[in-house]
């Protein structure tokens, strides 16, 4: 499985979030799920836009993107200061990838839309 992980500032657009999910779905080879911060305040466009791509939404606690810091590759200093989360993105694909998830890709910038990509462990161990 595939999850694409999300956040965005407060700037971020509905077709926003399409242009950086057709980006990353590109980069990742596909997509199975869309994941983010349940509490955001953008958690509703992303969902729209997940279900406008034919992907399922999954909704991400905090102590579960807080379970995945480590295995970031990027810092955002603001997720830092205000979730003690290195990215926003990131730990949301890899939360909504499951347990020893690994990166496809890291934390991208897309207009106001960060994205980044993770692939489950189950893949991972099938080579796919």
């Amino acid at each position: 499985m595939i999850a694409i992980g999300i956040g965005a500032n407060s700037r971020a657009e509905q077709h926003d979030f399409a242009m950086a999910l057709d980006s990353a779905r590109r980069d990742a080879g596909g997509a199975d799920i869309v994941a983010a911060f349940e509490a955001a305040a953008f958690a509703p466009q992303a969902q729209e836009a997940a279900r406008r791509a034919s992907l399922s939404y999954c909704a991400v606690t905090l102590d579960a993107m807080r379970a995945r810091n480590d295995d970031c590759q990027t810092r955002s200093e603001r997720a830092l200061s205000l979730f003690r989360v290195a990215s926003m993105a990131e730990a949301a694909a890899l939360a909504g990838a499951g347990s020893g998830s690994r990166l496809i890709f890291p934390r991208r910038i897309i207009g106001n839309v960060t994205i980044a990509a993770a692939q489950s462990a189950d893949e991972l161990e099938r080579g796919a």
